[in-house]
Order: structure tokens, then C-alpha cells, then sequence
């Protein structure tokens, strides 16, 4: 079942982006939303979960989206749900402020270790806009805490435990 609900959550965020990138082409530079799915099977699920979904959230970012380094998004995403499932596993982040801060830090440091790929496979390389992170991070963090209070809601979790609520007796 959580192959089926991850398919469709990737599903649905590549759809989303692409759509994105044809009507606001511009706003494809700021806001990823294939991050979001990588940033809700970390923080909720588990750090393999995070792991795969972020695999293969890059890999369809990077078949679909983006024309030259095949597999340099699904590393990047790999790496950032693996390392953000890891946290959420020790520390209790799937509450606002952790939503927040994750959702601000995944497209800053996506977008840092994507330079670093370039980097190391000798690409051009183009120090990163701080004005263009900035942003990034602001929009993540928002972006992020709208989808997972509107995933909440419709999936009926309870916040404080990260899983679904019992009904009442």
C-alpha cells in the first residue's frame, strides 16, 4: 500500500511540475515540487522511505524535466531524504517548526549539491544567487507547511504522533 500512496504522491508532484512549467515557466526557478514528496516519506514514514521516494523523485526529474546529467537529481534527492529521514528518526521533526525548516532546507541544499555535481563532473559552474536561495527557502518552507497541513487534513493524521487518528468509540 505504501508503494501505491508513494507512486501516486510522485505521480501527482511530477504532474504538478510540469504543469507548472508551462503556464509560470518562471516559477519552475524557485519552487520544486518534487521535493515535497521526498520531505513527507522522510519526515513520516522512515529513512527509506525517504531514500526511495527521493531516488526516484530525481530520476523522474531527471528524465522528464532536465536534459543533460541523468541521475545527478535522483543522487541529490537520494541523499537529502536519507539524510532528513535519519534526522526525523532521532529527533521528532514532523511538527510546524520541523516542516518549516525542512521544507526551507531541502531546495537550498538540493540545488548546493547539484552545483557540487557540476562541479565534480566539470560542468560550468555558477556561484549560486543568494537572493535565488533566499527565495527558495522561503517558498519551500510555506509551500511545505500548506501541503503537509492539507495532507493532514485529508489523510487524517494525528500531528503529534505522525500517524492516523483513531476514530472515537
Amino acid at each position: 500500500m505504501i508503494v501505491l500512496r508513494a507512486s501516486l504522491a510522485l505521480a501527482v508532484a511530477l504532474g504538478v511540475q510540469i504543469v507548472l512549467g508551462l503556464w509560470a515557466p518562471g516559477l519552475t526557478r524557485w519552487v520544486d515540487v518534487l521535493l515535497f514528496p521526498v520531505a513527507w516519506y522522510a519526515l513520516a514514514v522512515s529513512q527509506r522511505a525517504g531514500l526511495v521516494v527521493g531516488c526516484v523523485a530525481g530520476l523522474l526529474q531527471d528524465a522528464w524535466l532536465q536534459a543533460e546529467m541523468f541521475g545527478a537529481s535522483g543522487f541529490s534527492k537520494s541523499l537529502l531524504g536519507w539524510a532528513l529521514g535519519g534526522l526525523a528518526a532521532r529527533f521528532e521533526l514532523n511538527v510546524a517548526w520541523g516542516r518549516a525548516t525542512a521544507g526551507a532546507l531541502l531546495p537550498v541544499i538540493d540545488r548546493l549539491v547539484l552545483l557540487g555535481l557540476r562541479a565534480l563532473f566539470d560542468r560550468g559552474v555558477v556561484a549560486p544567487d543568494p537572493v535565488e536561495l533566499a527565495v527558495r527557502a522561503g517558498a519551500g518552507a510555506l509551500l511545505t507547511l500548506g501541503v503537509f497541513a492539507t495532507m493532514d487534513r485529508v489523510l487524517k493524521i494525528d500531528p503529534r504522533r505522525g500517524r492516523r487518528a483513531r476514530p472515537p468509540r
